[in-house]
């Protein structure tokens, strides 16, 4: 068994994994989802590698540290390898490989959606930046030596963190996690010509764009050929592209986009169902509460208090 550090929050995300992740050496997911957790690498059991070696796709924000050893990261247009002292970002939503050997060492975090859900000062989350969202899916950072301590240090923060039991870990655990993001971002805006942009025309570009369109007009558009028509596509040929590249069609990630911010709203606002309803573009608080535990498989209200618990 690895040596795990875990946070938990009963049904926090409903997660449709096509393979079982790391966090599931631990217990069954859809069970109990974790808001939060750090595991060593040279902890993973073989068969948690090889399952991450074939395509998959998960509901949360993976980082993963190559403290030492190599691993090869690949997803459907890119493959690349991540040398020691490199660290890896990936968003929710990405259909990809990751291929790693006994003799890696480092970190792998993993974060939901619920965990990083209040937003501090309107401030756009750290998790949106480009990290996790860029268009050629190349979220690499490498680290000096003087870099290295300073990761170094606020890792073993978060897994100290894990041993306390008292009100301020998640607070705790919540600014460590600002903490490493940011300090990431700025070595990517050293390491990275942000300027630099794909063709339009190129897949990634396109999900980069769909998922901007869908940040903006979510409440207010809801289906696939709106989108298609903002991006001078046929809907058949966005929906192929998202697919492709995301694992899932184009409107089930139109979709994750609104249960993702009722999920916001149920935890960090005292807004009842009905103006929820309102606020994600639905005339209907009926169905409304019915897409939501179509899709969640919780009522809206089971959501709240198990989230708040």
């Amino acid at each position: 068994m690895s040596v795990i550090w875990e946070f938990h929050m009963a049904n926090t995300h409903n997660y449709n994994h096509m393979n079982r992740e790391p966090s599931e050496l631990f217990e069954d997911l859809e069970e109990s989802k974790a808001l939060f957790h750090i595991h060593k690498l040279q902890n993973m059991c073989n068969e948690v590698r090889k399952q991450n070696g074939d395509d998959h796709m998960h509901n949360f924000y993976t980082i993963t540290w190559i403290k030492e050893g190599e691993a090869i990261h690949a997803t459907k247009y890119v493959e690349y390898t991540l040398r020691k002292n490199s660290i890896l970002f990936v968003p929710p939503g990405l259909m990809h490989r990751f291929i790693s050997n006994a003799h890696c060492t480092g970190y792998s975090i993993t974060f939901n959606e619920a965990f990083f859900a209040v937003k501090e000062n309107g401030e756009d989350s750290v998790s949106d930046s480009t990290l996790f969202s860029n268009p050629d899916f190349r979220s690499i950072i490498t680290l000096d030596e003087k870099q290295q301590m300073v990761f170094k240090g606020i890792t073993e923060l978060m897994g100290k963190e894990f041993e306390n039991d008292d009100r301020y870990r998640h607070e705790m655990l919540l600014q460590q996690l600002k903490l490493f993001l940011l300090e990431s971002r700025r070595i990517y805006e050293e390491q990275h010509d942000l300027d630099v942009s794909l063709d339009e025309e190129h897949p990634g570009s396109v999900i980069i764009k769909f998922k901007q369109l869908i940040d903006d007009n979510y409440k207010e558009q809801k289906n696939v050929s709106s989108y298609a028509d903002m991006l001078n596509l046929r809907a058949t040929c966005l929906n192929e592209i998202t697919k492709k590249t995301t694992g899932i069609t184009a409107g089930e990630l139109i979709r994750n986009r609104v249960i993702k911010e009722a999920k916001k709203m149920l935890y960090g606002s005292d807004l009842n169902t009905k103006e929820i309803a309102y606020n994600l573009g639905f005339n209907d608080p009926a169905y409304f509460s019915r897409f939501f535990k179509k899709y969640t498989s919780q009522t809206l209200s089971d959501y709240r208090s198990l989230i708040r618990k």
